[in-house]
């Protein structure tokens, strides 16, 4: 399917700052290697990756202040259309630790700025001016400080009355009120997916998932009450879809860990730009396992296109 835009709603985006160090020493002077700043947050990462792709990106959210401008500007270096609404705070910066010795690193997540009602409601019209049928709409990230709880779902219905493809990586009460209103509500005229990882999705289950075949039977409760797909990362054991007619499990090609930050968000980009062209699930699931992989073989959050094909292949789908 050609001529589709991926929306992507990141509500809070940031300025990554990756400092990498060859051994991290909590409470001690560590000597910095490298320093890389670019756009941040999972939204970001979205759009850095569905690009890599070649897809027709839009970003959407809140931006303010000179950090805010640097987030402007890395739309523009990105090809992706700047489509954020400007507010009185300042954006965050996320600093990021990168342990080179063993590809960990360590994140100091931000809140992020006040939003209030009004820009909230300015982000809601201008995605209903723009988005169109076939296109595919993500919305994805933290809610900064007085943003509505149901933000993801209120885009996500948004997305859907316009016959859009929707896809939420929320986690929490979000991640809850997502679930809620598809319960309530059905899926209209497009296609909800959820795609929280495991243990997002045990924390509002209030049990653990931790075993595969209680992550895939609770999944299958869930698409059961919903309607709606899930696609669910668990880590080493790869990640799962149940919806649209299928049920399946992909496996994560093994690659050489430099960064995992932003893996799952990678995973999203590809999710997001298969499904917009019309793939089938086992397609879209190989070419976000894929993504995922090639994501943390980077030290920024980022992918090799050349990687993610020779990736692509090695991935193996088959039914759950």
């Amino acid at each position: 399917m050609a001529g589709f835009t991926l929306h992507v709603v990141c509500p809070n985006p940031a300025l990554d700052r990756l400092q990498v160090v060859e051994h991290f020493t909590p409470f001690e002077v560590n000597r910095v290697a490298d320093v890389r700043s670019l756009p941040g947050g999972k939204g970001m990462i979205v759009c850095r990756g569905a690009r890599r792709l070649g897809a027709t990106v839009a970003a959407h959210g809140f931006v303010g202040g000179f950090v805010g401008q640097v987030i402007r500007r890395g739309c523009e270096e990105m090809g992706v259309a700047d489509r954020h609404i400007e507010i009185a705070g300042e954006t965050r910066v996320t600093p990021v630790v990168i342990e080179r010795s063993t590809g960990r690193s360590t994140v100091l997540n931000e809140r992020g700025p006040q939003v209030t009602a009004d820009e909230q409601d300015q982000l809601a019209a201008g995605l209903t001016a723009v988005v169109r049928l076939r296109d595919v709409v993500v919305s994805t990230g933290s809610l900064p400080p007085g943003c509505a709880p149901d933000l993801h779902a209120t885009v996500a219905r948004l997305a859907l009355r316009h016959g859009a493809t929707a896809l939420v990586d929320a986690h929490g009460d979000a991640l809850a009120r997502v679930i809620d209103d598809a319960r309530l509500n059905g899926i209209g005229n497009g296609t909800l997916v959820v795609k929280p990882n495991a243990h997002e999705l045990a924390g509002i289950l209030g049990r653990d998932l931790s075993d595969p075949a209680d992550l895939l039977a609770a999944v299958d409760a869930l698409h059961a009450e919903t309607g709606a797909t899930f696609v669910v990362t668990n880590g080493a054991h790869g990640a799962v879809w149940v919806g649209d007619g299928s049920r399946l499990v992909a496996d994560s090609p093994v690659v050489d860990t430099v960064n995992a930050t932003g893996s799952g968000d990678s995973f999203l980009a590809g999710l997001a730009v298969a499904l917009g062209r019309g793939e089938k699930p086992a397609a879209a699931m190989a070419l976000a396992a894929a993504m995922g992989a090639a994501n943390a073989a980077s030290l920024a959050p980022d992918v090799d296109p050349a990687l993610v094909a020779e990736l692509r292949e090695r991935v193996t789908v088959g039914p759950a």
